[in-house]
């Protein structure tokens, strides 16, 4: 191959005729000519060699070490996939590689299948801005040990995939559904707008009457939205959110009753909350996006502000006037909520045991008020997220 390469370099030279006919009868480019003739010039005959074709620089190149580590983490945590892995790396401060080579090289170790190629999908998600602007709540059936079927009644705050609360129940009945939202609310404070599916237990939209969640919520002042009929993706968080729990619970399970399944439920929301990235919010866990705040845009429950810039209540809703020291007679007792509300209007909502205590959108305070004692003070520590004091 040099001396043929050589050869038109010097059949140019030689005859004199022109470069274009001389590639053409060799039946090569005049820049395949030029390039050995500059080669040839510089390097002589070395410089004809054919050159290896490999890139200078392999950017898919990964360090063994880091493969190692995916390979390891694969094996220990066998639903995880690319994705997770790559949030996981980092996590440990791991310069991670993207996703498609991580799964490159479970491929190369058989240790992830092919997957059938996915349809596109034919619908956008959506999703609140803040935390507490929408909760969605949905209920789904699993089997005890016994074969038993019982239900799980859920709820998840849409802007962080937080889960609020997951409730063991034997029916999905409204006592259920509201044992669930309670849990929520005394946790987390109230939502502005509650998402759910046409379940009696939810909604009685579709058969003409309002049933007691519905109410409840109404009395809240909290707006309540329903999926259209058989549309499921409406509450696509949820439905998506139950396989994960379902198979987390088919690794830990089955649970002997519903005692031992509350149990379950109960691991699983740490575990899904605090150690589990989610893909759909940048690969942080709920509970790094999720903030205890009450929502603040998109229309609050109330109207907003009046005139005098004070917030305003739905018409049902329990008002009461601060004192200049900050405190509010309610149930016999007088509530202090701090001095920096003096003055202020506030709503007290009373949910289960609990009352809540509302400057507008804001939640002050929750407590459990008792008519014994005729004052409660404010404590001087910190309450910490999900408390009561």
């Amino acid at each position: 191959m040099v001396e043929l390469r050589r050869e038109v370099l010097l059949e140019v030279q030689r005859t004199g005729e022109p470069v274009a006919s001389v590639c053409q009868r060799f039946g090569i480019s005049r820049a395949t000519y030029y390039r050995y003739r500059t080669r040839y010039l510089l390097e002589g005959l070395e410089g004809l060699e054919d050159r290896s074709q490999r890139p200078n620089h392999m950017p898919a190149r990964m360090d063994p070490q880091v493969e190692i580590e995916i390979c390891q983490m694969r094996k220990a945590h066998p639903r995880w996939g690319a994705r997770r892995i790559q949030g996981e790396l980092e996590r440990k401060g791991i310069e991670a590689p993207a996703p498609s080579s991580i799964h490159q090289a479970l491929r190369r170790n058989h240790l992830v299948a092919d997957q059938p190629p996915r349809r596109p999908k034919a619908f956008t998600r959506f999703q609140r801005k803040i935390s507490n602007d929408l909760w969605q709540i949905d209920a789904t059936q699993v089997k005890l040990a016994n074969r038993k079927k019982v239900w799980i009644v859920d709820m998840l705050d849409d802007h962080s995939r937080y889960l609020l609360s997951a409730h063991a129940a034997k029916a999905p009945t409204g006592d259920a559904a509201w044992d669930c939202f309670e849990e929520a609310v005394t946790r987390y404070g109230l939502p502005r707008q509650v998402l759910s599916d046409n379940g009696l237990c939810f909604t009685g939209r579709l058969h003409g009457v309002e049933v007691e969640f519905e109410r409840g919520l109404k009395d809240l002042g909290i707006e309540m939205i329903n999926s259209g009929p058989y549309h499921p993706q409406t509450l696509g968080k949820l439905e998506r959110f139950h396989k994960t729990l379902k198979l987390w619970l088919a690794d830990e399970g089955p649970a002997e009753d519903l005692v031992h399944l509350q149990e379950l439920l109960d691991g699983f929301r740490h575990h899904y909350n605090t150690e589990r990235p989610h893909q759909g919010i940048d690969n942080l866990t709920p509970v790094e996006r999720y903030r205890h705040v009450s929502p603040t845009v998109d229309g609050p429950i109330s109207a907003g502000l009046d005139d005098k810039g004070e917030p305003t209540y739905p018409p049902r809703a329990i008002v009461r006037k601060v004192s200049s020291i900050g405190n509010l007679g309610y149930k016999g007792s007088q509530i202090n909520i701090g001095v920096r509300f003096a003055h202020a209007r506030v709503r007290v909502v009373d949910v289960g045991d609990l009352t809540h205590i509302y400057w507008g959108e804001e939640l002050v305070r929750v407590l459990k008020v008792d008519p014994s004692q005729p004052r409660h003070p404010l404590r001087k520590k910190r309450i910490k997220l999900g408390s009561v004091s």
